[in-house]
């Protein structure tokens, strides 16, 4: 019934603003945002600032106000590289060189103690004396959970903190056949080929070694492990993009996405940068058109805030850093939408909730779809664990109902393919590039869904958690 009440004219109110939604915008902003030119937007580059400067300049012709730290458009986010050169990782005095070595932003030091398996690192899972030992954990969640749930279960982060409740002074987090096909062993080296980058504010509680699927094998046989470590602290900024559109109530819309990317991801490669085009130039456009579409709505009885947040490839920092020190009040903040990682292969015919569903969100969201005949379906591809990987989990974490709303496959096999071939040939490679055989129409369509379940928001209820 609540869902029935909500759809009641959402579209006619929304008409202006979802006519404002132009596809040759989306591809356009998308064409510039992954262009060379940006060198793949690295957290703290100049082209990540090239970046920074090209969106405050779009929303600033669209009217919004900059709600930055300051007065300004900006929030700085104090991040801290921890590289590892030099550290050795062994276990039963076998040295095993192709282990990823991250540290914790401390002192050089010598780490040695017995294994102690924990599980998943879930609360059930952890022995609750861990004193002196070396965790090792199975990366992400068991399959039995529903996706949302086995998603933010799979949060390294809240692992570390119980194994730090525990006792333990190191984890080891083991490579499973499932992750390594989703995230093949040499995109992960690729990924810390830097170290691993960490909020100045939030940095890790111990060391955490990652190891591949041959050495997670090896792993489940040992008994004691030791850690060379060897540490190199490099300080340096990047900034989130804060806009607001004001309404008549401080109540607040948020609508976010990453604009960083991996830059030059692969040194001396005839193709050295990975530009980031559906990862995530995709969804800043989107972003910069849902705001031109609400610039043309009167009279908004709530005001939206739109946040291109920095550092999500690196750990989701920029959100977490926009969580923890927040340039709007918290407490106005009544839902979050995220927009990350859009293919537009095709017509949208079935969203996927992603954390909608946590809350009365859904309601909003379920309105919206109902009144442009788009379907709710399940998510295709759980083992993604996809609400914990962006940031709307930040958001989620400080008590703002959030989602990540994605595009189905709708049936469609020529959607799902598409899917599997970005993911295997494009995802975190040189090659993820503006396109013109995108369907940017499909693009657009999203960006209008997004839109109108935020003019839903405008005046429905508050979401509650369920």
């Amino acid at each position: 019934m609540l869902t029935l009440l909500l759809a009641a004219g959402l579209i006619g109110r929304a008409q202006p603003a979802l006519d404002a939604v132009s596809p040759a915008a989306i591809s356009a902003h998308v064409r510039f945002l992954s262009d060379d030119l940006l060198e793949g937007r690295y957290s703290g580059s100049r082209g990540h600032a090239i970046a920074e400067r090209y969106v405050i300049a779009q929303l600033s012709a669209l009217g919004l106000q900059p709600a930055g730290e300051g007065g300004g458009w900006l929030q700085q986010v104090a991040l801290r590289q921890v590289a590892t050169a030099g550290s050795s990782f062994e276990i039963d005095k076998l040295a095993l060189a192709d282990a990823i070595i991250a540290g914790d932003g401390g002192t050089a030091r010598d780490i040695e103690g017995a294994l102690q398996f924990a599980g998943y690192g879930l609360p059930g899972d952890i022995p609750s004396d861990m004193r002196g030992k070396i965790a090792v954990v199975l990366s992400g969640a068991p399959e039995s959970l529903p996706p949302t749930q086995r998603a933010i279960a799979s949060s390294n982060g809240a692992k570390l903190e119980r194994l730090q409740k525990a006792g333990a002074v190191a984890e080891i987090v083991l490579t499973t056949e499932e992750l390594d096909k989703r995230r093949p062993w040499a995109m992960a080296k690729r990924n810390f080929r830097d170290g691993e980058t960490f909020a100045a504010d939030a940095l890790p509680p111990m060391p955490v070694v990652l190891a591949s699927l041959p050495d997670s094998a090896r792993i489940k046989t040992a008994t004691r492990a030791r850690l060379h470590l060897v540490q190199q602290v490099r300080a340096y900024d990047s900034a989130n993009v804060i806009a607001l559109l004001p309404g008549v109530s401080p109540e607040t819309i948020v609508y976010s996405a990453h604009l960083d990317h991996h830059g030059i991801c692969e040194p001396g490669a005839k193709d050295p940068i990975c530009n980031g085009a559906i990862d995530n130039a995709t969804g800043i456009a989107e972003m910069v058109e849902i705001a031109h579409g609400f610039s043309k709505l009167r009279d908004r009885e709530r005001s939206i805030l739109f946040i291109a947040v920095t550092a999500e490839e690196l750990g989701l920092h920029g959100s977490a850093w926009f969580a923890r020190h927040p340039t709007v009040p918290k407490e106005r903040l009544i839902a979050d939408l995220n927009l990350d990682q859009l293919l537009p292969s095709g017509p949208v015919r079935e969203l996927v909730l992603r954390g909608a569903e946590l809350s009365t969100l859904e309601d909003h969201v379920r309105a919206a779809a109902g009144e442009l005949g788009i379907a709710i379906g399940p998510d295709p591809v759980p083992e993604q664990n996809f609400y914990a990987r962006s940031d709307q989990f930040n958001f989620a974490k400080i008590g703002v109902p959030s989602a990540c709303l994605w595009q189905g496959f709708g049936g469609d096999p020529k959607q799902e393919a598409a899917f599997k071939d970005f993911r295997a040939h494009r995802y975190h490679q040189p090659s993820d590039e503006w396109l013109p055989g995108y369907d940017w129409d499909a693009a657009a369509q999203m960006a209008r869904v997004e839109l109108l379940v935020g003019v839903s928001l405008l005046t429905g209820p508050r979401p509650q958690w369920r």
